[in-house]
C-alpha cells in the first residue's frame, strides 16, 4: 500500500463516470479527458488480475471499485495485490541537447561538470559520462508513474486538439482465440493474420526474420498479395507474427497504437488478427514523449520532486502483453510479455539492463480495512535451478479466510542465463532515486533503484535480501513489498559476454513473467516449475532481441465455446437455456493427434501402422475414396504429408482431431467464485463405430498409442440433447457422417436440435435493397423461421452470413456464387435447448453451459472444457416472478430488513460498504411507481419500476457486474433519496400501477 496520494487522487475520484465508448472507461472518467486506462482485468481463469496501460498491474488507489486488484480464487474476494509493477534499469552514455556526448571534467564537483569533444578544455583521457537510470511503472512509497501512454496529462497543452482527438482511444486492447487464430485467415480473404487489434506494425526487415519468411522483411501483412502466404501454412509451427514485427516503426505519427483500424481494407476491422491466449490485454506506454514534448515525463504524488527528465528518460517504449487462460491445468496461471524497444534518437546502447518486478501485496478480504490487510504480509524466496521465484502471503490467514501464496517468476529470458535479487522492505523506506545524476547523494549512491537491480545493497538498515535470507521476514509480519530482480554479468559495453544483458538502438527485447497462486509453498513450487513448463523454450541474453521462433503456451485446448441465451420463464419458477452447436462443428484440436504423429511412411519395420504407405490402398479399397488433400501424393504424383516417424496417416488423423465430446450445463446462485458451479446436466455424443475403430489404430502394433480419451466424463453416450428423427424436411440439412464429412440427413436418422438458418434462403434470392436495411436484420433473413429472433441474434455465427460488412462475405466469389462448402456448414448449424427448475429467488444466478472433449490419455491429459465466464458465454438473472397486475399479492422481502454483515458486498464507489443494501418488492406491476414513506408519511424515496431490468450485484464475491432482473420484482437500495443512509424502523410502501392506476399499501421493518 503507497503512502502519498496528492494529486493523482484528483483524477481517480472522477473514474465511475464512464465515456461513452466502452472500451475507453478510465482513471478520471469521460470520454473526451481519459487520462489512464485500467479497467481491464483477466477473469476467464481462476486467478483474477488488473492490468493497465502504464506500467503496472493491480489497481492500487487508481481506481473504483477497487476490486478485483489481483483476486484468487476468482470471486472470492480474497484480494493478494495492492500493487505491481516493471521497474526496468539500464546505464547510459549522456548527451547535451545538441546530441554531442558528455566527459567529465577532472575533479567534478557536481553532475554539471561536464564538456562535450568539442569544448576547447576537452581532453582525450577524460571520462565519458555514464548515467545509470530506471524508470518505474509504480514507485509504492513516493507515488510514482514514469512510464506513461502516449496521451496523458503531461501532453495536454503541447498536444491540443490532437490530445482530445486520440487520447480517447490510447487505451488496452484485447484479443482472444475464442475470435481469432494465428495462422489462419479468419476472415477468408486469402490474407492471413494481416488485420490484428489495434495498429498493425510492419515486419521486421528480411535479414531480422527466419529465412522462410524473409519476403515478408519491411511489409505490412496487408499488403502481401493474396496467394502468397504459402510459407505461413508450410512453416506454421515458428509463424509468430506478433515477435516479426518491427516495434521500433514510426511511421503512426500519432501514436494511435490501440485504435481500432480497417488495415486490409475491406471493410471490417481487426477481423484478423493473432492473438495468443482466451484473453489477451495489450497496451503500449514509454518513459519518454514519442512526440518530442520536453520536461519531466512523470506523474503521481512526489513528481515535483522527482527529477525524470529527459537526462534521466531511458527513451523506451514498451508493448505489454498479458496472457490468460480458462483450461483447468492452466487456469492458476497469468504470463505479462514486456517488449522493451531501445528508441534512442542518437543511436545509443543500453547496457548493463535489469529488470525488476515490484509487488506490493496487501493479503486479505477485500472487505477488511487497508491496515487490517496490509500489516501482517509476509514475503520470501525459492532460489535455486528451476525455481528462482519470489511470493507473498498471510501470516495469520485471516482465520482460515486467507489461505493461498502468490508468487512470480522470470520464463524468459532463460533464467540460467540471468542473475537474480529480491529485495524486501517495509512502509516508506523505499529506494530513491529522485535525482541519479547527483555525485554527492549523502550516501553510496544517488540511484538506490539500480543498485536493488544489480544486486547491490544501498542500505542495509532498510533492505534484507530474501534470497540470501528467505526466512528473513517470518516473525515479522507487516506491509511488506518486494523487488524480484535479475540481470546479466555487468560486463558493459565494451567487452560483453555471452552473460552480458544489452540493448541495441531500435532493437525489442522480450521479457515474460508468470504470476501463479498456490495453497500451500509445495503448491507454489509446482505452479512456478509449470509456468516455465508451459511457456516452452526460452530466449538467453543474445537471442532475447531476435524474433523468436519458439512456440509458447502451446496449451491443448477444450471445444470452441457455445454461444448460448439464457431467459427467465414459468413465472420465475425455471431458467430456459439455448445454445448453437458450433462446438461440434468447428472443431479441430492438433494436439490430440500431434503433428510428429502425423503422416505417411514407407518403412518396412512399420507395416503394421496406419501411417503405412499400403494402408493407402487398403483405405482406398474399403471407403471408394480417400481424400485428396490427405492422399500421399498431390495430383501431380509428388509426396505429400511424408513422415517417418508417423503413426497415423492425415485422414485417420483429421477424424481423430475432431474430439468434440459433449456439453454441460451450469448453475450457481449468489457467488461469483469459480469454484462454486454446480452441474445441472450434461450430455455426451454417442461414439460411432468409426469412432471406435479409430480411437484403437494401431492395436498390436509395438508403437501402439490410444487416442480415444475420456470420453465418460460423466456417463458415457448419454446423446445430445433433443433427440428427435429426421422427417422429409430435414432432408435439406446436414451432418457429420462417421468419417467427418458434411452429408444430408435421410428421413428416420436420429438428429438433435432443430435447424438455426433457413434451408431456403439462398444468396442469389438475396432482397435488393437488403444493404439498407440494418445489420441484425440482414442477418435475420437466413433465420430459420421457427426460432425466435432474440434468441437467434444470440446464438448465431456471421462468419456464416454471406453478406457485405459480415464475416461471411469472402465466401461468395465476384459473381455473386456461395461456396457450396459454406453453404452446407451453415446448414449444418442447430440448437438446442434446456432447463434449470426452481432456481434460488431474490439473488443473482449465473447460467453457463460448456463444451469438453475427449482429452489426451497419451499425455495423461483429462478431458478439457471450455469456460465459464462472462467473456465466454456467462450470463446472470435475478429470478423472480413475472409482473402482476392484481395488487393483493404485493410484498416485501426480507422483511424484517436486517443490516448487513461485513462480509456482504459493496456497490461501485460505495467504500464502507454502508450503501450496498437491497430488499426486494415481489409481484409488482409491470409499469409501476413504488414510493417509500416514514410512519410519520415524509417521503423517503421514489422507485420507477419498468419491467425487467438490469441490476447490480452486490454479493461478496461476484463474476460480473450486473444481472437480469425478472418484470414482477422491484429493488430499493435503502437510501434516502437526498443519497442518505435511512435509520432503523418501520416504512410504510406504495405501489401504484403506471397503466391500471391500481394503489397497494403496506409496511416493513429495517433493523440494524
Amino acid at each position: 500500500m503507497k503512502i502519498f496520494n496528492a494529486k493523482f487522487l484528483i483524477i481517480i475520484a472522477l473514474l465511475l463516470l464512464f465515456s461513452s465508448y466502452s472500451f475507453a472507461r478510465s482513471v478520471n472518467g469521460g470520454s473526451s479527458d481519459k487520462k489512464f486506462d485500467l479497467i481491464r482485468y483477466h477473469n476467464v481463469g481462476n486467478i483474477w488480475m488488473r492490468v493497465s496501460n502504464y506500467g503496472f498491474f493491480g489497481s492500487g488507489d487508481d481506481i473504483q471499485p477497487q476490486w478485483p486488484s489481483l483476486e484468487y480464487p476468482g470471486g472470492s474476494a480474497i484480494d493478494y495485490l495492492y500493487q505491481g509493477a516493471l521497474w526496468f534499469g539500464a546505464k547510459r552514455i549522456r548527451r547535451n541537447a545538441f546530441g554531442e556526448i558528455l566527459y567529465w571534467v577532472e575533479e567534478p564537483e557536481n553532475e554539471f561538470d561536464v564538456i562535450p569533444e568539442s569544448d576547447p578544455d576537452w581532453q582525450s583521457y577524460l571520462d565519458m559520462v555514464v548515467d545509470t537510470l530506471v524508470t518505474v511503472g509504480f514507485d509504492g512509497d513516493a507515488d510514482l508513474y514514469e512510464f506513461l501512454p502516449a496521451y496523458n496529462p503531461l501532453e495536454i497543452s503541447a498536444l491540443g486538439l490532437k490530445y482530445s482527438l486520440y487520447n480517447i482511444v490510447d487505451t488496452i486492447m484485447t484479443a482472444s482465440i475464442r475470435k481469432h487464430r494465428r495462422g489462419v485467415d479468419d476472415d477468408a480473404d486469402g490474407q492471413v493474420d494481416e488485420d490484428p487489434v489495434g495498429y498493425a506494425f510492419p515486419f521486421r526487415t528480411a535479414d531480422e526474420l527466419p529465412s522462410e519468411f524473409a519476403s515478408f522483411g519491411g511489409e505490412w501483412l496487408s499488403n502481401i498479395p493474396e496467394g502468397n502466404f504459402g510459407a505461413v501454412y508450410a512453416y506454421e509451427d515458428i509463424w509468430f507474427p506478433l515477435g516479426f514485427v518491427d516495434l521500433s516503426d514510426e511511421t503512426n505519427e500519432n501514436y494511435n497504437f490501440a485504435e481500432v483500424n480497417d488495415d486490409d481494407g475491406d471493410g471490417l476491422k481487426d477481423e484478423d488478427g493473432y492473438p495468443v491466449s482466451e484473453q489477451d490485454f495489450i497496451s503500449f506506454y514509454y518513459d519518454y514523449s514519442p512526440f518530442g514534448t520536453t520536461g519531466e515525463r512523470d506523474w503521481g504524488g512526489s513528481a515535483s520532486s522527482n527529477n525524470h527528465g529527459s537526462y534521466e528518460q531511458l527513451q523506451v517504449r514498451v508493448r505489454q502483453m498479458s496472457y490468460q487462460w480458462s483450461y483447468d491445468y492452466i487456469k492458476n496461471l497469468i504470463y505479462v510479455e514486456f517488449n522493451i524497444t531501445n528508441m534512442s534518437q542518437h543511436d545509443d546502447y543500453l547496457y548493463d539492463c535489469a529488470m525488476g518486478i515490484y509487488m506490493d501485496s496487501d493479503v486479505g478480504p477485500q472487505v477488511f480495512d487497508p491496515d487490517a490487510r496490509s500489516m501482517d504480509d509476509i514475503s520470501s524466496y525459492v532460489a535455486g535451478p528451476g525455481y528462482e521465484f519470489a511470493y507473498t502471503y498471510d501470516a495469520d490467514q485471516d482465520m482460515g479466510l486467507t489461505t493461498g501464496y502468490v508468487g512470480s517468476r522470470v520464463c524468459t529470458p532463460d533464467p540460467d542465463s540471468l542473475i537474480f535479487a529480491c529485495w524486501y522492505w517495509n512502509r516508506g523506506a523505499g529506494p530513491n532515486d529522485g535525482n541519479p545524476l547527483d555525485l554527492n547523494p549523502g550516501g553510496p549512491t544517488a540511484n538506490e533503484k539500480y543498485w536493488l537491480l544489480t544486486g547491490r545493497n544501498p542500505a542495509s538498515d532498510k533492505y534484507i535480501s530474501l534470497r540470501d535470507y528467505p526466512n528473513s521476514q517470518i516473525n515479522e509480519p507487516d506491509d511488506t513489498r518486494y523487488l524480484f530482480a535479475f540481470y546479466g554479468d555487468m560486463e558493459g559495453l565494451d567487452n560483453p559476454t555471452t552473460g552480458s544483458w544489452n540493448l541495441a538502438p531500435g532493437k525489442t527485447m522480450k521479457i515474460v513473467i508468470a504470476i501463479f497462486p498456490g495453497e500451500s509453498l509445495v503448491e507454489l513450487k509446482t505452479q512456478s516449475v509449470w509456468a516455465k513448463t508451459i511457456y516452452g523454450q526460452a530466449q538467453n541474453l543474445q537471442t532475447v532481441i531476435l524474433p523468436d521462433t519458439f512456440m509458447h503456451y502451446e496449451a491443448p485446448e477444450p471445444p470452441a465455446i457455445p454461444n448460448m441465451f439464457a431467459e427467465l420463464v414459468n413465472d420465475g419458477n425455471a431458467i430456459d437455456v439455448f445454445w448453437d452447436n458450433g462446438s461440434q462443428m468447428v472443431n479441430i484440436d492438433n494436439k490430440t493427434v500431434t503433428n510428429e504423429d502425423l503422416g505417411w511412411r514407407d518403412d518396412p519395420d512399420a507395416l503394421d501402422l496406419d501411417s503405412h504407405i499400403d494402408r493407402y490402398a487398403e483405405q482406398l479399397a474399403e471407403y471408394g475414396y480417400f481424400p485428396e488433400e490427405f492422399a500421399p501424393y498431390d495430383s501431380t504424383g509428388a509426396p505429400q504429408k511424408w513422415n517417418n516417424n508417423a503413426l497415423v496417416n492425415p485422414w485417420t488423423a483429421d477424424r481423430l482431431r475432431h474430439d468434440f465430446q459433449g456439453y454441460a450445463l451450469w448453475g450457481r446462485s449468489g457467488s461469483g467464485s469459480q469454484e462454486h458451479w454446480m452441474l445441472q446436466d450434461r450430455w455426451d455424443k454417442k461414439e460411432t463405430p468409426q469412432d471406435e475403430t479409430d480411437y484403437i489404430v494401431n492395436l498390436g502394433s509395438e508403437h501402439y498409442k490410444y487416442f480415444g480419451g475420456s470420453g465418460s466424463k460423466w456417463n458415457k453416450d448419454k446423446g445430445l440433447p433433443e433427440p428427435s428423427v429426421a422427417i422429409e424436411e430435414d432432408t435439406l440439412y446436414y451432418h457429420f457422417d462417421e468419417l467427418y464429412e458434411l452429408i444430408p440427413y435421410e428421413v428416420g436418422d436420429e438428429i438433435y436440435g432443430a435447424p438455426l438458418y433457413d434451408a431456403d434462403k439462398k444468396v442469389e434470392d438475396i432482397p435488393s435493397d437488403i444493404y439498407n436495411w440494418s445489420f441484425d436484420d440482414q442477418s435475420l433473413w437466413f433465420k430459420h423461421p421457427a426460432i425466435r429472433d432474440d434468441i437467434y441474434l444470440y446464438i448465431y455465427d456471421d462468419k456464416l452470413i454471406p453478406l457485405e460488412d459480415h464475416l461471411g462475405e469472402n465466401y461468395v466469389d465476384e459473381f455473386g456464387v456461395e461456396e457450396e462448402d459454406h453453404i452446407k456448414d451453415r446448414l449444418s448449424r442447430r440448437y438446442y435447448s434446456a432447463r434449470i427448475n426452481n432456481p434460488p429467488k431474490g439473488i443473482e444466478y449465473y447460467i453457463t453451459i460448456t463444451a469438453w472433449d475427449r482429452g489426451i490419455p497419451s499425455v495423461k491429459l483429462q478431458s478439457l472444457e471450455s469456460g465459464r465466464d462472462a467473456d465466454a458465454n456467462m450470463k446472470v438473472l435475478f429470478p423472480g416472478p413475472n409482473a402482476k397486475s392484481k395488487m393483493d399479492n404485493i410484498y416485501v422481502v426480507p422483511n424484517p430488513y436486517v443490516g448487513q454483515s461485513k462480509f456482504d458486498g459493496r456497490r461501485s464507489g460505495d467504500e464502507k460498504g454502508d450503501k450496498s443494501r437491497r430488499l426486494w418488492f415481489v409481484n409488482v406491476p409491470e409499469r409501476c411507481k413504488i414510493k417509500i414513506f416514514t410512519l410519520a408519511g415524509d417521503l423517503v424515496d421514489v422507485v420507477n419500476h419498468n419491467g425487467a431490468e438490469s441490476e447490480d450485484i452486490i454479493s461478496i464475491s461476484k463474476a460480473a457486474a450486473n444481472g437480469v432482473v425478472a418484470s414482477g420484482i422491484a429493488s430499493w437500495n435503502l437510501l434516502s433519496k437526498n443519497n442518505q443512509i435511512i435509520a432503523a424502523g418501520v416504512y410504510l410502501f406504495s405501489v401504484k400501477d403506471l397503466d391500471s392506476g391500481d394503489i397497494k399499501v403496506g409496511k416493513f421493518v429495517i433493523i440494524k
